[in-house]
């Protein structure tokens, strides 16, 4: 029997809309299905960002060895001592990402040797540094040769010394033979190990004898650079801030007298100082810090500097402290040498010149000493042992 037209259309259109409703339900399925998958991967991608930490063979970054604990505390019980270059294996992490003593890491479980515990990935390596001596030594030694050979005529020079100083986040600065001014002179450099081609690379050298910090200066996880050096008289500091691939460099200064000074941190408590001479004649003192908003060096305090002398009062060498009591300050005031302020320049030079403080002051001593005033502080720069100028 032929229904007729009027319900035959209604039919139809019941029929069209059915097929309608399972069409738009089947795509809101299936954009449901999407969005869930999309949300998964999100919140899995995310996860593994804060959790996942390469398992397997690692090695210790750390020049003066790592602690393995027994919890992912740093106050926790020390189970032993691991020595700079040592390999552990990795077998788990602990937590997410933090910023700890100057590194970026995680808390991770390790075995080493027959001892299981906890160290502090910042301070682990993707290679053994010992590679790095030797890829290092074989890059520069042709140059150290034909440099001996034309200048000393010595044709059986076997190898160069090269130390390593820092290693951090995979990148290596090392001490190595340059010859800046055409003579032999030791000098840092920095290489970086690419973990998936397992090369190493150079990465900073301008053959200018500068003495290399590697440190996260501002908020990002790119590590940053500052480079001095000390030459014929003047100083130069330079300063970097990394990227994914290069470092540009954000401030260069430099100086004709003594006073150098630097502190190393992050942010605001990248600080130093230079001297220079004013039109006047006297000297004056600058300081300048890392300003972490702005992401550049600003000046923040300048001062005269005053030579004084005066009687030591009292002596902190763990801390190293040092009051002095003016002879000839109208105000009778103290005056404190602090390491916060370290005199620029190779850490040796310093190590040096701490050392003889050590041996020839002591509470009672008549000195001389420059000082300067600093945001109402007053800093000694420099002590006069007997026959120093």
């Amino acid at each position: 029997m032929r229904l007729p037209m009027h319900i035959m259309k209604y039919e139809g259109e019941k029929s069209f809309m059915k097929k309608k409703i399972i069409l738009i339900g089947s795509v809101a399925a299936t954009a449901i299905v999407v969005i869930g998958l999309i949300l998964f991967l999100v919140l899995f991608n995310s996860t593994n960002e804060e959790e996942f930490i390469e398992t397997g063979d690692k090695y210790i970054a750390a020049k003066s060895g790592l602690n393995l604990r027994s919890a992912p505390d740093k106050s926790s019980k020390i189970i032993s001592g691991i020595p700079f270059g040592a390999m552990v294996t990795v077998e788990k992490s602990e937590g997410g990402e933090i910023f700890l003593d100057g590194r970026y890491g995680r808390w991770v479980n390790v075995k080493y040797g027959d001892k299981t515990g906890w160290l502090f990935s910042g301070f682990l390596c993707d290679f053994a540094p010992d590679a790095v001596i030797k890829a290092v030594a074989d890059h520069y030694r042709p140059g150290y040769m034909a440099y001996y050979a034309q200048h000393e005529q010595i044709t059986h020079v076997k190898d160069i010394e090269v130390s390593i100083k820092n290693i951090i986040d995979n990148y290596i600065v090392l001490n190595v033979p340059l010859y800046p001014l055409g003579e032999p002179s030791d000098g840092d450099v920095i290489w970086r190990y690419d973990a998936k081609q397992e090369k190493f690379f150079e990465t900073f050298n301008d053959g200018s004898g500068y003495t290399i910090y590697l440190l996260y200066l501002d908020n990002d996880k790119y590590l940053d650079m500052i480079t001095e050096s000390i030459c014929c008289g003047s100083a130069n500091l330079q300063v970097f801030l990394g990227s994914k691939n290069e470092f540009t460099k954000i401030y260069t200064g430099g100086g004709n007298d003594e006073y150098y000074y630097l502190t190393l941190g992050s942010c605001g408590n990248m600080e130093f100082a230079g001297s220079g001479h004013t039109e006047d004649t006297y000297r004056t003192m600058y300081f300048y810090r890392f300003n972490c908003n702005k992401r550049e060096i600003e000046q923040y305090a300048k001062s005269k500097v005053v030579d004084l002398s005066g009687i030591v009062t009292s002596v902190d060498w763990q801390n190293l402290s040092i009051v002095i009591k003016g002879k000839e300050d109208s105000e009778n005031a103290s005056y404190k040498f602090s390491g916060h302020y370290q005199p620029y320049g190779k850490a040796s030079y310093y190590a040096e010149y701490v050392e003889s403080l050590k041996k020839n002051l002591q509470k009672g001593k008549n000195v001389s000493f420059s000082y300067t005033t600093v945001e109402g502080k007053k800093i000694i720069l420099r002590i006069y042992l007997e026959g120093q100028q």
